[in-house]
């Protein structure tokens, strides 16, 4: 039976790991696409602080045309986001459960490794007591 245990440890150890590690590039995601979102908040910044010059770049349209871009850019990132943060919620909802099933395990090992240890006790007072009556023995009694 411990065998069997130590496997399923092993196991719920390995699918908490997947989980926790699934999660984890969720976050990682989400944080690769906000600091995209803060890049293209910067170009948008700079753009608009050299809004009193009048370029080239203004002349030929080219500005309205990067603008159109960047918000396009920004709204893509934005649903980007949203759906990282929708498989962040489904992956920290497989991570919690992997971790609950993984303790659980954890918990009926150690439960066991009690139940063995006081059978193994109980088993050992025996033996003490019998052999407490057989040094208190007396044949002449």
């Amino acid at each position: 039976m411990t065998q069997d245990m130590d496997e399923l440890l092993r196991v719920t150890a390995l699918l908490r790991e997947r989980a926790l590690e699934s999660y984890r590039r969720d976050l990682a995601e989400e944080s690769r696409l906000q600091a995209e979102q803060a890049r293209i908040d910067g170009l948008r910044q700079a753009t608009f602080a050299e809004s009193d010059s009048l370029d080239a770049r203004r002349l030929l349209g080219a500005d309205t045309l990067w603008q159109g871009w960047l918000a396009q850019r920004r709204g893509e990132i934005n649903q980007g986001i949203a759906m990282a943060r929708a498989r962040q919620a489904h992956s920290a909802a497989a991570a919690r459960l992997a971790f609950a099933r993984d303790e659980a395990a954890k918990e009926v090992a150690r439960r066991e490794a009690a139940e063995r240890r006081d059978a193994r006790l109980a088993e050992d007072d025996i033996r003490l007591d019998a052999l407490s009556r057989l040094a208190t023995y007396d044949p002449d009694r």
